[in-house]
């Protein structure tokens, strides 16, 4: 930032700022600009989540001069739902912009983000799985801890005005010890304090340990070094030589660690005992000092100086350097901890989306063994789900293997490997089949390798099944850290199981909701909700409609003498023909008992009066069950026929026209069509070819003759 106030105090202020309470969730990015430099440029920064943290910085940074420029606070709403806000100020010539972000809106639907995705939205739906995380925060909360930063930065902008008059210049590389002016140190002590900034900027573990023991060995006069660091598992120790010993010294096991770090032996000169010789045999030597490797409660292991007595100063320097150490080490490896976790929880993601497009759920379980086995390159493996009596697993997907011969293949729920893991909810990873006391079985021939994993797959608490998967590409035993993957990976697979399910669950109800049990048309619901809608449409693009009304004459006789299976069996063979003699966009529904209902959208009464002959026709003519056993021998239909506007402008005046109409076909002897006429006094229609209106009701040739009639 060139001549601009101390870098460490800007590092303060978001330290300071991160430390309410209200700012916990927000990241704090700092943005300057000096006169020597025409942009903005991000010089320090305190992220919450990287994340979204990335999305805000592609959202303020291209706006960060319109907000210099308006010199107030603003809150901005932006992406999937996202808040953050910008606070411009100045110091001296240096201008900055403090942006904060790292909460949403609490009304968002989280499934726009999905949808986003789907139509281009790029990234967005990458986010997905933290949006559903993030706190959320009301506008007016955001407003208010923005105006809380502000008055913040208000003191400390204020603070640097007050100050002598040479700004703090940004800190600079430490002088050699000796220089003129500086009064003479430990030159011990110059060296710790070179390698503890020397530390600070090391990245990786190695170079971390390098400059550690290149301290020690320099400046101490340690024959023999070693440092002991916990292992990924935290049960041990691993025990490395880094000056004057083996490199690889064995490991203590983490309830011996005590022989080392035990209270009264911390940076204290001690025997190295027939103790510590047991749990580390390789290390020959005949006192030791042990540093603990600390950093805020957490034990890291140790550094351990051989066969030399370090003098209380130089303890007390070698502690310093150890708890530098520590705290680097312990930011490196969380550091590489988060980045591992980013980096699968972006594989994640991205699987997430993959999973999103499955349509059926025999898809969803291959995509699932087939994403599995790439996590950790298996080349083998299996789905399997307990069957609803919670005693049996079937298969539902292979890999590696013939799926038909596989479902063959029952297994019991806490028989077996699979059926154990099932039975206990616990995972289970195997090197070796034959040699692992929990399953001591002979390998089967299909297996190249004797490893395997065993993931249960959860909902909830509930267990609905098992991930198999077996015989790595390279034929070596799976580790930990694939267990780890495959648990990740499970549970988002069960998620998705699950959300197949209730969609599919969804999908049935909606359906069982609008359709008749027994014949599978619409119900008399969904019936009237589409004729309405139709009935809206023709009104306001000026087209025809009718309503057919159908109803089998003598149904209650044929039921009582065949028998309701017969009548079932009717009023199925019913739907069909009236179906048949359909078009698709013709809508056709049970309107209750043996009484159906035919919806023609864009349908003259005359054109509508032909397709009831032909419903009427073909169920005259169809053989139904025991039909020979009813005094009129046969099953027929008759017909009430209404349309709109003639008829009725409303479901209400159209169903009861065509009521009308079939009642009057009832009581003139059944088995005939009868179309309503035009009630007295209506309107008349402006539609053309509307029939006469000389009767209420006409069999359906009488209709024709003086439909045609009126035509000529």
């Amino acid at each position: 930032m060139g001549k601009g106030p101390d870098k460490k105090l800007f590092e303060d202020l978001l330290a300071g700022l991160k430390s309410l309470p209200a700012l916990a969730p927000y990241s704090l990015t700092l943005y300057c600009r000096t006169p020597s430099r025409g942009e903005f440029e991000n010089c320090y920064s305190l992220v919450e989540d990287a994340l979204c943290r990335d999305v805000a910085r592609q959202f303020f940074e291209p706006n960060l001069e319109v907000y210099f420029q308006e010199e107030t606070t603003s809150v901005c709403r932006y992406g999937g739902g996202f808040f953050g806000f910008a606070i411009p100020f100045r110091i001296g010539s240096d201008e900055f912009c403090l942006v904060g972000d790292g909460v949403r809106d609490d009304s968002i639907d989280l499934w726009q983000l999905a949808a986003l995705a789907r139509s281009g939205g790029g990234e967005v739906f990458s986010l997905f799985p933290y949006v559903e995380s993030l706190c959320t925060a009301s506008l007016a909360d955001v407003e208010q801890v923005a105006h809380k930063v502000a008055e913040e930065v208000a003191k400390l902008v204020e603070k640097l005005s007050l100050a002598p008059q040479a700004p703090v210049l940004l800190p600079s590389s430490t002088s050699a010890a000796g220089e003129p002016g500086e009064e003479h140190c430990d030159p011990r002590l110059d060296a710790v304090a070179r390698s503890l900034e020397e530390l600070d900027l090391a990245n990786t573990v190695t170079e971390t340990i390098g400059l550690c023991c290149e301290t020690l060995v320099t400046h101490f006069n340690s024959p023999k070094t070693a440092i002991a660091l916990r292992d990924a598992s935290g049960t041990s120790f691993q025990v490395s030589g880094i000056w004057g010993l083996p490199e690889d010294l064995g490991s203590i096991p983490a309830d011996a660690i005590h022989l080392f770090m035990a209270k009264d032996r911390r940076a204290k000169t001690v025997l190295f005992d027939a103790q510590m010789r047991g749990v580390l045999p390789a290390l020959q030597a005949t006192v030791c000092t042990c540093f603990p490797l600390r950093s805020q409660d957490e034990r890291l292991g140790f550094l351990a100086l051989f066969d030399v007595a370090p003098t209380k100063s130089d303890a007390l320097l070698i502690s310093m350097l150890a708890g530098a150490t520590a705290a680097k080490l312990s930011r490196i490896i969380k550091e590489a901890e988060q980045s591992k976790e980013n980096a699968l929880s972006q594989r994640l993601m991205s699987l997430t989306n993959t999973l999103l497009q499955v349509d059926s759920k025999d898809e969803l379980y291959q995509a699932i063994l087939e994403i599995a086995a790439e996590l950790i390159d298996a080349t083998q493996g299996s789905v399997m789900l307990i069957d609803k009596d919670g005693q049996n697993m079937h298969i539902v997907f292979t890999l590696g293997m013939t799926l038909n011969v596989a479902r063959c293949l029952p297994v019991k729920v806490g028989k077996g490997i699979a059926g154990m893991v099932a039975q206990s909810g616990q995972p289970l990873l195997v090197n070796d089949v034959e040699k692992d006391s929990r399953v001591a079985m002979a390998n089967r021939l299909r297996f190249k390798s004797k490893s395997l994993i065993c993931m249960p797959l959860k909902l909830k608490d509930k267990i609905i099944g098992v991930l198999n998967l077996s015989d790595k590409k390279n034929l070596s035993p799976f580790t930990d850290a694939d267990l780890q993957v495959l648990t990740s990976f499970a549970n988002l697979a069960s998620l998705m199981i699950e959300r197949t399910e209730v969609l599919e669950e969804s999908e049935r109800f909606e359906q069982l909701s609008v359709t008749d049990a027994l014949t599978g048309l619409y119900n008399r619901r969904f019936l009237k909700n589409r004729l309405e809608e139709e009935l809206n449409r023709s009104s306001r693009q000026g087209l025809n409609l009718t309503v057919i009304f159908i109803d089998l004459d003598f149904f209650k006789s044929y039921n009582d003498l065949c028998g309701h299976l017969a009548g079932d069996d009717a009023l199925k063979i019913t739907a069909e023909i009236i179906k048949a003699s359909l078009r698709d966009m013709d809508i056709v529904a049970r309107y209750g008992g043996e009484e159906f209902c035919a919806v023609l959208p864009g349908t003259s009464k005359v054109e509508a009066m032909i397709v009831a002959e032909r419903i009427r026709s073909e169920i005259e003519r169809e053989k139904f069950p025991g039909e020979s056993e009813i005094p009129q021998v046969r099953l027929t239909a008759s017909l009430g026929v209404a349309s709109f506007p003639e008829d009725g402008r409303t479901f209400t005046a159209l169903v009861h026209a065509s009521d009308v109409a079939l009642y009057e076909a009832k009581a003139g002897g059944r088995n005939r069509i009868v179309a309503a006429r035009t009630s007295p006094g209506q309107k008349e229609s402006p539609i053309p070819a509307t029939p006469p209106k000389t009767s209420k009701t006409l069999d359906f040739n009488a209709y024709l003759e003086a439909s045609v009639g009126a035509k000529g």
